[in-house]
């Protein structure tokens, strides 16, 4: 019997994630595409992240920059109001090419769950780069810490903790 590492994720991140890694710990990011999965970015996504000089540095990263198609750009003016135009791209794009969407917004997480797109908050993404032995737990509490202090309001203290229990069950 032969030793199959577990499939790899296909993700798109939103900007609220994307400028979470960023603010925290940018490396992170090129961890996660070496060891979880490739990232994808849109276009739309990079103009609301003011913490980056130029694309270039997020493919220096590994991530994968994509244009949105058309379509998508005429659907995601018209889709759900709650959410903003590239929140809805990330959502058009990751349901057109079999992508998991990668968000702390609850209305996308919604929008995402009713057209049956698979979402993974970001705080995910450190558990999975930890169990694929990417990070030790600490790194991974240290940087959700970070995240926190830089965004109480999608990382809440209850999220935290919830997180630090995660962790603590797969330091093993």
């Amino acid at each position: 019997m032969t030793y199959r590492p577990p499939a790899r994720k296909l993700m798109i991140m939103d900007a609220c994630v994307l400028i979470d890694f960023i603010k925290a710990d940018r490396s992170v990011l090129e961890l996660v595409v070496k060891h979880v999965g490739p990232l994808h970015v849109n276009g739309p996504v990079i103009d609301e992240v003011k913490d980056i000089e130029s694309e270039k540095e997020l493919v220096k990263l590994g991530l994968i920059i994509v244009e949105p198609e058309i379509e998508d750009l005429d659907a995601a003016s018209q889709k759900n109001r709650r959410t903003s135009k590239p929140d809805n791209l990330c959502l058009l794009m990751a349901k057109r090419h079999g992508l998991t969407c990668v968000t702390n917004d609850k209305p996308l997480r919604t929008l995402c769950e009713k057209e049956n797109v698979p979402t993974m908050w970001g705080l995910e993404l450190l558990i999975e780069l930890h169990r694929s032995g990417g990070i030790p737990a600490e790194t991974a509490l240290d940087i959700a810490r970070k995240r926190h202090e830089a965004n109480p309001k999608h990382i809440t203290h209850e999220i935290l903790e919830q997180f630090t229990e995660l962790i603590q069950m797969s330091k093993d």
